[in-house]
């Protein structure tokens, strides 16, 4: 993504447990609100580690998931409210996202959320029912952006993407585009306001939280590409290397539709959309 900031990618495993490595650089203080650590009742034994709960590998995306975020931000609320429903229980371990993907491939862990459904990641990936995400659209300075109708458009352009993102089916198999990986979308934008990019492929909340929170100061705008690359709802991918991912993947998505049905899903998504705000891209 699908399926994505304020901190170094470290290849130092992060939990959401309070037992892990601890983050690095101090978290603002209004990031400092607890989150649960408790588990739902009657998780299913035998699923992931010893304790019978999923082991769920994650990264900093901001404002879908963080670690400062309260309760992990609204993608970790979101699959736990499922789970919960289902009678199971996770953790999240918060880690660079290639490295999540490799932990994945190697069933290492249960699942790896959150996550965009592509063709390349169906290999791999039981994916769950989606869950609302947001518009994924290509950004560059004010008054460099421009309108596209076709990918080979944009042929030329230095284009930042993350390390180990997927994007779109057309997007990722477009090899004729030149694209510049990074460790996350904040090292993307200050690439892009320093002219060391002319482009970059992110989700439009993401990049407004960041400018909001990050890049307050900067009198550099970004506008966006016109059309966005698509609009695109989150899953959570179940590694096909494990042989429960048929089993879970069903119950998440019993679970998922019950939160949903309940408007729980729909709230938290508002919230979301309210917390990532941003004023300082154009469209």
């Amino acid at each position: 993504m699908p399926p994505p900031q304020a901190r170094a990618q470290s290849e130092q495993t992060a939990s959401d447990t309070g037992h892990s490595a601890a983050p690095s650089r101090p978290a603002p203080a209004y990031r400092s609100a607890p989150r649960p650590t408790s588990s739902p009742a009657h998780p299913r034994s035998g699923d992931a580690d010893n304790t019978g709960v999923l082991v769920i590998a994650t990264l900093d995306w901001p404002p879908y998931v963080e670690r400062y975020l309260p309760h992990g931000g609204y993608a970790v609320q979101v699959i736990r409210a499922a789970l919960a429903s289902a009678g199971l229980a996770a953790r999240f371990e918060f880690m660079p996202w290639s490295r999540a993907v490799a932990q994945m491939q190697a069933g290492r862990v249960s699942a790896i959320a959150p996550e965009y459904r592509t063709t390349e990641r169906e290999a791999d990936c039981d994916f769950s029912a989606p869950f609302p995400g947001g518009p994924l659209v290509l950004l560059a300075t004010e008054g460099n952006a421009r309108r596209w109708g076709d990918l080979r458009d944009l042929a030329g352009l230095r284009i930042g993407v993350v390390r180990g993102y997927v994007h779109t089916d057309a997007f990722d198999a477009a090899t004729f585009l030149r694209k510049e990986p990074a460790n996350d979308e904040l090292a993307n934008l200050r690439k892009l306001m320093a002219g060391r990019i002319d482009a970059m492929a992110a989700d439009r909340n993401t990049v407004q939280f960041l400018l909001r929170r990050e890049l307050s100061g900067h009198s550099v705008n970004v506008a966006e590409f016109q059309p966005p690359l698509g609009e695109r709802d989150l899953h959570v991918c179940f590694s096909r290397a494990r042989p429960d991912h048929a089993d879970l993947r069903a119950a998440f998505d019993k679970g998922l539709a019950a939160v949903r049905a309940a408007g729980l899903v729909e709230a938290l998504h508002r919230e979301m959309l309210t917390l990532a705000g941003g004023k300082n891209t154009t469209r």
